[in-house]
């Protein structure tokens, strides 16, 4: 009878092990479709231009002068879902890539440099960062922080989306995205 019950506990023990593993299994193949959702370089086919953008919950704001910003045909800021974005547009998908990426990298994120005499493009460069309080100290001003968190390149496009962090960022950018593929 003893050894009956100690087989049954094996029997038990292997199940709630395999049961675990599988369940492990399962989050992270979850994950990485997640991750593969949220790529920063999207789309590499299509080209469009800012001036073409209709899609609902979209209000085109500020247009900037792209003298100063490497082979960008136009940059505005936008408001897509009541958060602030802003669309860099390219001639070209590897135009967007080669002369762009380093200029969105360096104004989001949590390590953007959103001002200061090492802001890569200085047009707009007060519209990139937010005030941000002081913890603690009500009176002593802010922080100025980036106010995009990330960026994604769909086609011929670079989008800055804000977000405290790069993953809600990306869900914005991809929220856009999605809208503007329908």
């Amino acid at each position: 009878m003893e050894r009956t019950i100690k087989i049954h506990k094996i029997k038990i023990l292997i199940i709630l092990i395999l049961f675990v593993f599988l369940t492990l299994i399962g989050c992270s193949s979850e994950e990485s479709v997640n991750n593969n959702q949220l790529e920063k370089i999207v789309n590499p086919t299509l080209i469009t231009s800012i001036a073409e953008i209709s899609i609902p919950k979209f209000k085109l704001g500020k247009n900037y002068k792209v003298e100063d910003l490497p082979e960008a045909i136009a940059v505005s800021r936008a408001i897509f879902n009541k958060k602030d974005i802003e669309i860099r547009e390219y001639k070209t998908h590897e135009d967007a890539i080669q002369f762009g990426e380093k200029f969105a990298s360096s104004v989001s994120g949590k390590d953007a440099i959103v001002s200061g005499d090492n802001v890569m493009w200085k047009e707009g460069a007060k519209d990139r960062r937010k005030c941000v309080p002081r913890a603690g100290n009500s009176e002593a001003g802010c922080d100025q922080t980036p106010r995009f968190g990330g960026y994604i390149i769909l086609g011929n496009l670079i989008i800055l989306c804000e977000g405290l962090s790069d993953q809600e960022s990306l869900e914005l950018c991809h929220s856009f995205k999605n809208s503007l593929i329908q």
